[in-house]
């Protein structure tokens, strides 16, 4: 149903700041990583999605960057959470959790 794709869409572009946080808050990765680890839960997101707002965070001082050269192949840029992405991150989690917990008792409500 295209009305339920289009919902699906935005729920999970407005989601996946939170997504990453996450994901950086267990440890720093490289942004293929971040894709895999995503994806890997279920979310289906490109890299097409990911950079953009990498380079957001970065530019709002909630993520680091450091580039690493494994010394073979080639460096990759890691992205770390920052005091102030951490202090996001759980603030975000915490409206996550009020919002779904809101809406379950709604959906609770109608059954």
């Amino acid at each position: 149903m295209q009305q339920v794709d289009g919902w699906r869409t935005q729920l999970r572009k407005g989601s996946l700041e939170l997504a990453v946080l996450l994901a950086l808050r267990e440890e720093p990765r490289y942004g293929l990583q971040l894709v895999e680890r995503l994806n890997g839960q279920g979310l289906g997101v490109s890299e097409g999605s990911i950079y953009p707002l990498l380079a957001r965070l970065r530019a709002e001082q909630k993520v680091e960057t450091e580039w690493v050269d494994p010394g073979a192949g080639h460096a990759h840029k890691y992205y770390r959470l920052s005091k102030r992405g951490r202090a996001a991150c759980q603030a975000m989690l915490e409206a996550w959790r009020d919002h779904a917990a809101a809406l379950e008792r709604i959906i609770g409500g109608a059954r």
